[in-house]
């Protein structure tokens, strides 16, 4: 495995920071810490896919057709998700989860 540049080193503090801050500019970053953001994005990954199950404001005016409405629209808001898009409730809890796992990465743990 090639080392990790320095310039691959800025763009990952540059993610990280947006999760968890300035502490994590002075993180080290290895290859341990790339590990450690694909599980990261792979729980929210998971998570936004059950986010886009959730119902949306309730109809009073016509529950039967609100009910249709909602699994149809979760139906289409699943298949028209790119993988990529993760809802950003979902990457801060996974920002929390995998907080550890960062700093045991960082120090080589």
């Amino acid at each position: 495995m090639d080392p990790i540049t320095q310039e691959e080193k800025a763009e990952m503090r540059e993610v990280l920071v947006r999760f968890y801050g300035p502490i994590a500019s002075r993180w080290n970053i290895t290859v341990g810490t790339y590990d450690v953001l694909g599980w990261m994005v792979t729980e929210s990954a998971r998570c936004t896919k059950a986010m886009n199950l959730v119902p949306r404001p309730w109809d009073l005016s016509s529950p039967m057709k609100w009910a249709q409405r909602q699994v149809r629209q979760a139906f289409l808001r699943y298949l028209g998700t790119p993988e990529g898009r993760h809802y950003v409730a979902c990457m801060k809890m996974s920002a929390i989860k995998f907080r550890a796992a960062f700093d045991m990465a960082a120090h080589g743990i």
